[in-house]
């Protein structure tokens, strides 16, 4: 993984500024590690990407099997909107890679994220909500 930005591994910081965020997001995906993913997200965030609302454990479980091969994210902001500890985030997103059968892997969509900022001034995911125009396999 070629990082572009610097970030904390043990406590990563989505930042208010959109392209940072987005790259520390992509750098992270695209590491394949489920763990660091999820430390971009709030304790109680809540993850659609599944397909189902995850949290907790569960989301963790879910981020560590998909991103165990390495699939290729590539997201572009749409828009950002910042009021307060509060920020909306729309991207448009790309993900190639293969399934666990070896069958080739496409995602494409559109992405509604929020994030807050905790008591500790980082930026993290509270929401990931995208909408994929192909659906995760089954």
């Amino acid at each position: 993984m070629a990082i572009t930005v610097d970030f904390d591994s043990d406590n990563p910081d989505l930042t208010s500024d959109t392209d940072t965020q987005n790259e520390i997001f992509l750098q992270i995906f695209n590491s394949g590690d489920g763990e660091l993913f999820d430390k971009l997200y709030r304790s109680d965030a809540i993850s659609n990407f599944s397909g189902a609302p995850l949290t907790g454990a569960d989301r963790l479980k879910f981020f560590k099997e998909f991103l165990a091969s390495k699939p290729v994210l590539q997201a572009e902001v749409t828009h950002s909107y910042v009021a307060g500890d509060v920020a909306l985030i729309g991207v448009r997103f790309v993900i190639d890679g293969t399934t666990d059968d070896g069958e080739p892997l496409h995602i494409e969509g559109n992405c509604t994220d929020v994030l807050r900022r905790g008591e500790d001034g980082r930026w993290l995911m509270a929401i990931d909500r995208p909408v994929a125009g192909s659906l995760l396999p089954e």
